[in-house]
């Protein structure tokens, strides 16, 4: 899902990259107890999970996409401009993002979809993204975004309030994810502009900054998540999220609103941890563990593969009414992890495994 970096290791990214990824298994293995995926009897309402599940979401993405904007900053910095030329480069995220995106679309309407739906229907589902392949063509997007800014040269000056305006009002349903990519072009490209311009961010690796952050972070997102969930108790999805119910100015209004929050609590989240992970970086005096490097080339894998095993735990196995529903999202994190990680591994080994998952 993420740029690999190169030539030279990025170390924060290294070590943000696993992290991130035990954090999407977390997420989607409770995501049951908000509500996630359709819920019956056997998955009763658990607030304490509830929490649990939207913490572990609350600045998750908005990372992911800020590091693979920080990779691709770091990487115009060392090898130069041309590495925007727009046929490779386009071509290279194609590879990367979309054909990835493809495949495994495929695989999951066979497996988990409906297969009876139009073929037309089921041929532009595939090229949005189906199920947790939404993430690939919209991160495709955050590149082409860029992209075009450098190509015109536009002042940041102008591009950060643009951007910003871009996720508050990312609402519009716009086709192949270019809607919901909107709101992660700001993200995106504060990592890009901070590798790029080579800003130097040592000076809040600091337990002063670490500290405050961690307690700002932790008054905004309970605050933050309350008001969204008064604001957009249930927003539906698609052009009906504008035109259905209430004036449409007034669920413009609530949508934006919303989004302002998200944007505020996550932003400091990816500060909270870039910092953390930077003072811990600064302090280190050996050389990074060489599993964690490994862990970080599976990382990619293990998004594809995770979201299949659980959906399949939990659907189509009798482990629901084999595990009590307090430990039944711990043994599925358990298990889609260590299932992914080792089908990540056996793919790896493979030449189209290396060519899908990196």
């Amino acid at each position: 899902m993420l740029e690999k970096p190169s030539p030279k290791m990025l170390n924060d990214v290294v070590v943000i990259r696993p992290i991130l990824i035990v954090m999407l298994v977390f997420y989607h293995a409770f995501l049951i107890f908000q509500g996630g995926w359709g819920r019956s009897g056997q998955f009763p309402e658990i607030k304490a999970y509830w929490w649990l599940d939207k913490l572990s979401y609350s600045f998750l993405l908005e990372m992911f996409v800020f590091i693979s904007g920080y990779v691709l900053g770091y990487q115009v910095r060392m090898k130069g401009e041309s590495i925007l030329s727009a046929k490779p480069f386009f071509w290279k995220k194609t590879k990367r993002l979309i054909i990835p995106s493809i495949v495994f679309s495929v695989l999951y309407i066979v497996l988990l979809g409906d297969i009876s739906q139009p073929i037309l229907k089921t041929l532009y589902s595939i090229l949005n993204g189906v199920g947790h392949m939404w993430f690939l063509p919209m991160l495709f997007w955050c590149f082409a975004i860029v992209w075009v800014i450098e190509k015109l040269r536009f002042r940041p000056r102008l591009i950060f309030p643009l951007l910003v305006l871009c996720s508050i009002c990312s609402f519009f349903p716009l086709p192949f994810r270019v809607g919901v990519s909107m709101y992660y072009w700001f993200f995106f490209y504060v990592g890009y502009y901070i590798q790029r311009n080579n800003i130097d961010l040592e000076r809040f690796y600091s337990s002063r900054w670490i500290i405050g952050l961690i307690a700002l972070f932790l008054v905004l997102f309970p605050s933050l998540t309350l008001v969204q969930e008064r604001l957009v108790e249930y927003v539906p999805s698609g052009a009906g999220a504008l035109l259905s119910g209430e004036s449409v100015l007034f669920k413009v209004i609530r949508i934006s609103l919303s989004n302002t929050a998200k944007i505020i609590y996550s932003s400091v989240g990816v500060a909270m941890i870039f910092c953390m992970v930077g003072y811990f970086e600064k302090s280190r005096t050996d050389s990074l563990p060489q599993w964690i490097i490994n862990v970080g080339g599976l990382c990619m894998g293990v998004y594809l593969f995770q979201q299949f095993i659980l959906k399949l735990l939990y659907f189509h196995t009798t482990l629901p009414s084999l595990v009590s529903p307090l430990w039944l999202p711990w043994a599925g994190f358990s298990i889609a992890l260590a299932g992914s990680l080792l089908l990540s591994i056996i793919l790896h080994k493979t030449r189209i495994g290396r060519f899908l998952i990196g």
